[in-house]
């Protein structure tokens, strides 16, 4: 029984090592030649279940089932071969001729097994069965393993020679499997002259191991850093668009948020209305005084950084809420939360700050004021005319604030 010991133990390493290539078929994966990896692997399991069989039927010289696996058993071994040229082909970059010269090799090796066991059904070429259940090796026995050697000595000449020629990575891949290839030629060698040693079996678990020790597992290292580059190029995409949106949404000469993020957020609020989930917030409306005079009497660029410095007023204040620019010297701030429970105390602080400003002749910004009433407004509109309107008597208040001063001055 200790020829089926390497073969249980050939199937048991297989199914560890490979585990996850043998239950995950997962045929969107990025690692090359998966699935003729899966069949090569499936293939050395199928042979090395008839191996175990085989040393258990030709242990008690079961003559018929011993007959039947040893066919099974030569089916499956050239199969494996068929499978192994498959998955090495599959990796062969270029050399279109050498490609199909190893394809048709494994194709022509199995046919000629299927050839031969049809034919020792009537003339035993192959192998016999004697009427004691011993096993006697035919001729044809030792072509197909000869066929099989010659095939791997090509292919791991040429895996050895082309291993120069390549880049680090592909050089590591080719060397492994022209390892395996002398590997496999070594031991079927040895098989020919000692036909009662399980040295197939040790072949396959031996080329398995190296397989998925030096190839699969540099596949996957692969495969994680090409999900680790998708990751990367998907946060710098994600950056980008969102330093995108930042300029559509920001006022350039400002730095606040534009007109068109104002519309935006109030369709959002106008939803929200509609929806009767809207909460507690207020609209701010402030306009810059005596722009135009600035701009006829100073220049646009001053105009510009009196506006600038307007912006930067109504941001001091309202720090905790988003501040729009809507026009040329319109701006508004939809109060929410810290801003909207402070507002009373916000807008007088403003307004405060408007009336020092104007007697120490810095920017003016008139600023009205205008609560979300929940059940009669329907829309942010409503809010933002009746804030508009606050604005301007403001804004007269301002302007009437400083006739006044002017004609006690006068």
């Amino acid at each position: 029984m200790y020829y089926s010991i390497i073969g249980i133990l050939a199937i048991v390493i297989h199914m560890i090592i490979n585990r996850d290539m043998l239950w995950h078929n997962d045929s969107h994966t990025d690692v090359p030649a998966r699935r003729e990896y899966r069949d090569y692997l499936f293939g050395m399991l199928a042979f090395c279940f008839t191996d175990v069989l085989w040393g258990f039927f030709n242990e008690y010289h079961l003559v018929i089932p011993l007959y039947i696996d040893t066919v099974a058993f030569f089916i499956t071994m050239t199969a494996g071969f068929l499978f192994w040229t498959r998955y090495v082909v599959a990796y062969m970059q270029g050399h279109k001729i050498l490609k199909g010269i190893v394809s048709a090799a494994g194709i022509f090796v199995f046919l000629c097994e299927i050839v031969f066991l049809i034919v020792n059904f009537f003339v035993p070429i192959q192998f016999w069965i004697d009427e004691s259940g011993i096993y006697h090796a035919g001729s044809a026995r030792y072509i197909t393993l000869a066929l099989q050697v010659l095939l791997f000595v090509m292919v791991s000449i040429y895996t050895f020679v082309a291993k120069s020629k390549s880049k680090l990575a592909a050089r590591r891949l080719r060397c492994t499997i022209g390892l395996s290839a002398v590997s496999m030629a070594a031991l079927i060698v040895v098989q020919m002259f000692y036909p009662m040693l399980p040295l197939y079996s040790m072949g396959f678990l031996l080329c398995s191991c190296l397989l998925h020790s030096f190839v699969v597992e540099d596949e996957k290292e692969d495969q994680r850093k090409r999900l680790e580059e998708m990751l990367t190029r998907e946060k710098e995409q994600t950056r980008e668009l969102g330093s995108a949106k930042k300029k559509i949404y920001t006022d350039p000469l400002t730095g606040v948020k534009n007109k068109q993020a104002y519309m935006e957020y109030e369709e959002k609020l106008n939803a929200d209305i509609r929806g009767g989930t809207a909460v507690n917030l207020a609209v701010a409306v402030f306009d810059v005084n005596d722009l135009k005079s600035v701009n006829d009497n100073l220049g646009h660029d001053t105009g510009d950084i009196y506006i600038y410095s307007a912006s930067m007023l109504i941001t001091e204040f309202f720090c905790h809420s988003e501040v729009y620019r809507i026009g040329g010297d319109e701006f508004a701030v939809i109060l929410e939360g810290e801003d909207f429970d402070r507002r009373e105390e916000l807008i007088a602080a403003f307004e405060h700050q408007a009336t020092e400003n104007q007697r120490t002749g810095k920017v003016v910004v008139a600023s009205g004021m205008a609560d979300l009433i929940n059940g009669s407004d329907r829309k942010i509109r409503d809010v933002f005319e009746r804030a508009d309107k606050q604005m301007y008597r403001r804004k007269h208040e301002l302007k009437a604030m400083r006739r006044q001063e002017a004609s006690v001055n006068g």
